[in-house]
């Protein structure tokens, strides 16, 4: 089993990184996340999953264990697969995905991109009664402060990392959409 990868990242091409290890340089897709915090010349651990097929195999990579975890698992959802699985966690963190998993909310799960109705219904029957090493505190306040910022025109990464860092669980949407909007008006 190849769990992880330590290398110099020799190239980036969209979501596929080269990795370069030791007289190797190997060919890992990544989430976009992933892709986009790499640098090229920078040594980094990518967390991986090796997939074989009959044209060969495949390495995907992420900078954590428990996007690996979130990824296999949604990989062995039937009709859905490895490519959907990577379009999903380059969309939305393993922690918001497992939450719509676990409240059952088809809705926000299937404006997902790459994931229609019948998708994120399946993703929600198959997973819901799976456990995840994921612990978190969020709730349903959290992902409406998450959307209500991108719509105002925030990045959704720096809205997510605003959120993170001022989140209790006590607090509404509203609370919480005006903490994490002192946060990101300070970057502007």
């Amino acid at each position: 089993m190849l769990v992880a990868v330590y290398g110099e990242v020799e190239g980036i091409r969209g979501n596929i990184v080269l990795l370069r290890v030791t007289d190797f340089v190997l060919e890992i897709h990544c989430d976009r996340r992933t892709a986009e915090s790499l640098k090229t010349g920078e040594r980094v651990k990518l967390y991986t999953h090796l997939e074989f097929n009959q044209e060969g195999f495949t390495l995907y990579g992420f900078l954590d264990q428990v996007k690996v975890e979130v990824f296999e698992k949604i990989s062995k959802v039937s009709k859905v697969g490895h490519k959907t699985a990577l379009k999903i966690l380059s969309s939305v963190e393993p922690d918001e995905f497992v939450y719509m998993i676990k409240s059952g909310d088809i809705e926000r799960l299937s404006q997902v991109p790459g994931i229609g109705r019948k998708t994120a219904e399946r993703l929600v029957s198959e997973l819901k009664d799976e456990e995840f090493s994921i612990t978190f505190t969020m709730n349903r306040e959290y992902l409406d402060a998450i959307e209500a910022l991108t719509v105002l025109g925030f990045p959704k990464s720096e809205v997510r990392d605003a959120v993170r860092r001022i989140f209790k669980p006590n607090m509404n949407a509203e609370q919480i959409v005006k903490e994490a909007l002192r946060l990101l008006s300070k970057k502007v």
